[in-house]
């Protein structure tokens, strides 16, 4: 496998950065909203705003890279990222609710920009030949940040201000973060001129392939979404201590990325459709073992560990597929338009996950996955000469 680019390098170091930043804020926002929070209901308030900061921003991210290029952007999303750490400092400084509430809002936006790595990975690529082998190497980074995001959210969170010293060290990742990614170069990921101008940006027409990837990749998130937030809800309900839903989510997290590491030989040998094949199989077979066996914790893991590598696979190989759905000019529209549609997916999981665990149980979350992996199904069988032919972007 040939050296990965410098460029591509810098990603993974933004990758693993982001991913740090993004699991800390996991670790403890919902925890410092009920400090402050004024009734045990509102402490998840500062969650909910990160998830609709990022919402808000999804698309506009990319039009903003589109024009700044991946390093300006990636520069705007850890000055929001440092701002917003340092908001949220303030807040539980201030005992404000309000101003932590503020402050996860902008950790929000900062999120928007990391759905955006895996494109930069391709833009990066110096051939489609080596597309694969650069997603996989950035994607593969968050593993570093699935394990140090928590570490730091544990280590300082347990400070005279509580909390402060995690959201303070947030605000140092985004600086560091702001000075790798400072050293991308300059006109990656930006719009070409020239073709703007030509008017060929004018607007972009979704094509069947580029609808059939974007569900794959959507399911592929709303599978993993699922799963994952439903199974601590269903360890809690089965009498298990919280240690073993630690365990469960780690080995999750771990399989969501480590596979990447393979990714690339996959693809020599099954192809791009048959790795995406081989993470709708996974996550099928987390599913069933739910369906016919009684729970467990080994099953837990097993299943979980399952959900993380159908998503990479999912994931990774549906956004390889999408990138030969639309031209070079249509890119930022095409990009924007399927991050919305993915983290749309993703928030309506999130929220069926509760919902669903409240009315039912764990069976009927895997349940409900089956048919989803079939519509997954249903969107990889045509054969690429169905969809719209166009020069890929680059």
């Amino acid at each position: 496998m040939a050296i990965p680019s410098r460029d591509v390098l810098v990603l993974a170091v933004g990758q693993a950065l982001s991913s740090t930043v993004v699991s800390l804020l996991t670790s403890v926002s919902s925890l410092a909203g009920a400090l402050l929070a004024p009734v045990p209901a509102l402490s998840t308030v500062p969650v909910t705003a990160t998830v609709l900061g990022t919402l808000a921003m999804i698309y506009p991210a990319s039009l903003i890279m589109g024009r700044l290029g991946r390093r300006g952007g990636f520069m705007v999303k850890a000055a929001v990222g440092v701002l917003g750490g340092v908001v949220c400092v303030i807040g539980l400084a201030a005992a404000s609710f309000a101003i932590l509430v503020a402050g996860t809002f902008l950790l929000g936006l900062f999120s928007a920009f990391s759905q955006y790595y895996r494109f930069a990975a391709i833009d990066a690529a110096r051939t489609p030949e080596e597309r694969t082998s650069a997603v996989a190497t950035v994607t593969g980074a968050g593993v570093i940040g699935g394990i140090a995001g928590p570490f730091l959210g544990g280590s300082l969170s347990d400070t005279a201000l509580p909390y402060a010293g995690a959201f303070a060290a947030l605000s140092v990742v985004c600086i560091l973060l702001a000075a790798s990614q400072a050293l991308l170069s300059a006109d990656l990921g930006r719009d070409d001129a020239a073709t703007t101008k030509a008017g060929e940006s004018s607007g972009f027409r979704m094509s069947a392939g580029f609808v059939r990837a974007s569900a794959i990749c959507a399911i592929g998130f709303a599978v993993m979404t699922l799963t994952m937030n439903a199974a601590p809800l269903s360890l809690h309900h089965g009498g298990y201590a919280m240690h073993a839903s630690t365990i469960v989510l780690q080995t999750h997290f771990a399989l969501m990325y480590l596979p990447s590491l393979f990714n690339t030989a996959l693809v020599a040998r099954l192809g791009l459709r048959g790795l995406i094949a081989a993470g709708i199989l996974a996550n099928a077979a987390g599913c069933l073992l739910a369906l016919a066996t009684a729970p467990s914790l080994g099953l837990y893991v097993i299943e979980l560990g399952l959900s993380g590598i159908g998503w990479n696979f999912m994931f990774n190989g549906g956004t390889l597929l999408l990138a030969g759905t639309y031209t070079a000019a249509e890119k930022t529209r095409a990009q924007g338009l399927n991050s919305l549609l993915v983290y749309g997916a993703n928030v309506a999981a999130s929220l069926s996950a509760g919902a669903l665990m409240a009315a039912f149980d764990w069976r009927v979350i895997n349940l409900v996955c089956e048919p989803l992996l079939l519509v997954a199904v249903l969107a990889l069988w045509p054969r690429a000469g169905a969809a719209r032919v166009v020069k890929p972007a680059g």
